[in-house]
């Protein structure tokens, strides 16, 4: 394979001569929620699965006590600036979490803490990519009905990692296509709807 000038051929394919490549375990610590259903409640600590990350809705959850909370939390928690990655059903599916939350999760979910010196930011637009998602192919259970993937696996998962200052600025260019791509869909789902009140009134 011919390789361009500043760039490298890698594990992973072709990537930028100064990016590494680091497996997941090296680049975050990486833990699983609790394996047991909890006891749900009709409010209270909201508690996260896979269709939370998948929809991106987090508002519509349900919940547990606190004290099972502070339970299921003892060793570990979510923490603003970790990740979430689910991994059976829908595995490798990422969110970065940009809030403050007060939150417990299930099993289907990995929990990604980024260490020091890398952007989880990046990590998490990096997971969206055909190289991750190969990657977490590559190293699920191929037997499994439904798809699954165990943590030691999620740690061996390969990534391909820039300079630290790179890591944020390509974060924070993505970050705003991301946020024009939003702004743009809800332009768009607001004409949609005020053309269908037009067309109810003409009809």
């Amino acid at each position: 394979m011919e390789v361009r000038a500043g760039y490298k051929l890698t594990e992973i394919g072709v990537v930028p001569t100064q990016w590494e490549i680091k497996s997941l375990g090296d680049v975050a610590a990486i833990k699983d929620g609790t394996h047991q259903t909890p006891k749900y409640v009709a409010s209270g600590i909201p508690f996260f699965s896979v269709e939370h990350v998948t929809s991106g809705n987090f508002r519509d959850t349900k919940f547990i006590s606190e004290q099972e909370h502070r339970f299921l939390t003892r060793s570990s928690k979510i923490e603003k600036g970790d990740i979430l990655m689910t991994r059976i059903g829908s595995i490798g599916d990422c969110k970065l979490i940009d809030w403050d939350v007060e939150a417990s999760y299930y099993v289907s979910l990995a929990l990604l803490k980024v260490r020091l010196g890398y952007s989880a930011a990046f990590i998490a637009h990096y997971s969206k990519s055909a190289s991750f998602q190969k990657e977490i192919e590559l190293h699920s259970l191929q037997s499994a009905i439904p798809k699954k993937i165990n943590l030691g696996p999620i740690s061996d998962v390969r990534v391909a990692i820039p300079p630290q200052g790179e890591q944020r600025a390509i974060a924070a260019a993505l970050s705003d296509v991301d946020a024009l791509l939003g702004g743009l869909e809800r332009l768009i789902a607001k004409k949609r709807d005020l053309k269908q009140a037009a067309m109810q009134q003409l009809l």
